[in-house]
């Protein structure tokens, strides 16, 4: 019989650092893997959580997060899952590109549009509430699954926004006041329908 106590506990990652061309790009399914840099962050993060048993590992399919969540499991006896439901934000014909880029073949377009992304459509990508719907149902799916678990969950900065402001009771407005450095842990506990997040933004590299 499962102890109606235990909580649920989300060890909720974003991946590390891109390679140097995604670098101040707009990153959403193009796939690219991780920079030294980024391997070194997420090594860093391994280390820290041998503190943590954990019974299940998920991943966004994207090479960056499969990588970083194949780095933490590496010591133990899981293997992360690969769920394209915790993929970053498809950001359509804009993926992959510079804010420079846009703008020679769109001069018309202002870089306040991020102010209005509630609304706004990536051309050929998502809308918010598409990106936000398909996020939730799969943190739904595996909540429910692993009730009473530690599960880690390797994803990207907008994915774990999205996370993060269901469980605070965040309005979207207030949503990107949550920094997501790379590499960064994030910890939930969700008992039931209640969630209490214990750490936002954890960094463990220098």
């Amino acid at each position: 019989m499962k102890e109606l106590n235990k909580p649920t506990r989300l060890f909720l990652i974003r991946h590390g650092e891109v390679v140097s061309h995604g670098q101040k790009t707009f990153l959403g399914f193009t796939d690219l893997g991780l920079s030294p840099e980024g391997e070194k962050q997420v090594r860093a993060l391994a280390g820290y959580l041998k503190l943590f048993s954990l019974d299940r590992a998920y991943a966004s399919d994207l090479i960056r997060a499969v990588d970083s969540a194949q780095a933490i499991c590496q010591s133990r006896s899981i293997q992360p899952q690969m769920l394209p439901a915790f993929r970053e934000m498809n950001m359509g014909d804009w993926d992959g590109k510079t804010w420079e880029e846009i703008k020679q073949k769109h001069p018309e377009l202002s870089p306040y549009f991020f102010y209005n992304l509630k609304t706004f459509r990536f051309p050929g990508g998502e809308t918010w509430t598409q990106f936000r719907t398909r996020v939730l149902k799969g943190l739904k799916k595996i909540v429910k699954e692993d009730q009473g678990k530690n599960i880690l969950l390797a994803a990207h900065a907008g994915v774990n926004r999205i996370i993060l402001a269901q469980a605070l009771g965040l309005p979207f407005r207030n949503m990107f006041h949550l920094d997501q450095g790379y590499a960064c842990l994030n910890i939930i506990e969700y008992y039931g329908t209640f969630s209490r997040v214990t750490l936002v933004n954890g960094i463990y590299y220098k």
